[in-house]
């Protein structure tokens, strides 16, 4: 049998192509699992003229934004591709931050444009990994939370990823998000495949997110910065060291 050569990763379908296309153009053969469904909600959305600004910690958050008023108002995004969608979904202001939760604190609390009291609304998922809510009501800022969707966990792996599973061709499985890579291992051991874990490097955005995903994995890696790009190269160098190509075929 083949070594295992295949990343997986565990994002939600769109967010996952994407990164499949990029995976591919480096060398790298990869497949696609979603672990969380995005689903857009309808709250009853707030008057904009009460808010100084908007923070966005998700890029699926910007294309929900209802209420046109929001768009002229600053918006705080945690990083570029969420910077991108803010910017098509209409926003005038984009401020994006390094990519974490912790830096786009401290860049809304360095901003010199607000009042004395600033009020912002944080249109975000109903599950989330980082209070910004909490960050910056303990300096201050009042934030306004608003769930525009839900990350609903799917039913179970397709038939062809839980073929690939039992026949050994996954070698890396990316976990952008702690429930992702929490569920990912809850389908395996529902599918009696816990001992698959030890062939497999699980890569995790965080620390948090690692320890939701278990232990008994081949490699366990951090990603050197929560993202995008960092898991991506963390994947790639996975591939070529903690599952060498011993076939010769690229």
């Amino acid at each position: 049998m083949a070594p295992p050569r295949l990343i997986l990763t565990t994002r939600p379908r769109d967010d996952a192509a994407r990164d499949i296309t990029l995976l591919e153009q480096r060398g790298a053969r990869a497949i696609s699992a979603p672990m969380l469904e995005i689903r857009a909600l309808s709250p009853e959305w707030p008057d904009a003229s009460g808010f100084d600004g908007v923070v966005l910690t998700s890029r699926h958050a910007a294309a929900l934004i209802r209420d046109p008023g929001f768009l002229s108002l600053p918006c705080f995004c945690v990083g570029n591709t969420t910077s991108g969608e803010a910017r098509k979904a209409g926003f005038t202001t984009v401020i994006t931050g390094p990519g974490d939760g912790d830096g786009l604190t401290g860049m809304i609390r360095a901003h010199d444009g607000f009042s004395d009291h600033p009020r912002l609304l944080w249109a975000s998922a109903v599950d989330t990994g980082f209070n910004i809510k909490r960050a910056l009501d303990d300096h201050g800022i009042q934030a306004e939370r608003l769930a525009v969707y839900e990350a609903a966990t799917v039913d179970d792996f397709t038939p062809e990823v839980l073929s690939l599973i039992r026949d050994d061709a996954v070698a890396v499985v990316l976990a952008h998000s702690g429930r992702a890579g929490e569920h990912f291992t809850r389908l395996l051991s529902h599918h009696g495949l816990e001992a698959k874990q030890a062939g497999m490097t699980m890569i995790a955005i965080s620390q948090r997110a690692a320890g939701l995903c278990g232990e008994d994995w081949h490699t366990i890696r951090i990603a050197d910065q929560p993202k995008r790009s960092a898991m991506l190269d963390a994947a790639i160098d996975a591939i070529m060291h903690d599952h060498p190509i011993k076939d010769g075929r690229g």
